[in-house]
């Protein structure tokens, strides 16, 4: 597993912004807070949004675009499972993070 802490290319800035395009494909654009230049552009594969603490319908509306909707059961234990597995990726790449920085995360 690669993991790293994103910082801006052009100024070594780490305020960044992301902003979240939803056209026919997800994208998550990356913006530097201090220079305003672009650093990154992440397109999102198909079910790939989870906004932790928003809830179902927030990934509901995620699915949709998708087009990916099936069975309300399905889509429950689909939410579930991303919502838990979103966390679990949280939770080890903050440790692999804290060994790499000492648990002094810049």
């Amino acid at each position: 597993m690669e993991i790293h802490l994103q910082k801006c290319q052009h100024c070594g800035s780490r305020s960044l912004r992301n902003i979240l395009v939803r056209d026919e494909v997800q994208k998550v654009l990356v913006q530097c807070r201090d220079c305003e230049r672009l650093v990154a552009r992440y397109v999102l594969n198909s079910g790939g949004y989870f906004h932790a603490g928003k809830g179902f319908e927030s990934f509901l509306r995620s699915i949709e675009r998708d087009g990916g909707l099936t069975s309300p059961r399905d889509v429950d234990e689909l939410f579930h499972d991303v919502e838990a597995e979103a966390e679990r990726e949280f939770n080890t790449s903050l440790e692999v993070l804290k060994q790499r920085y000492d648990d002094d995360l810049p």
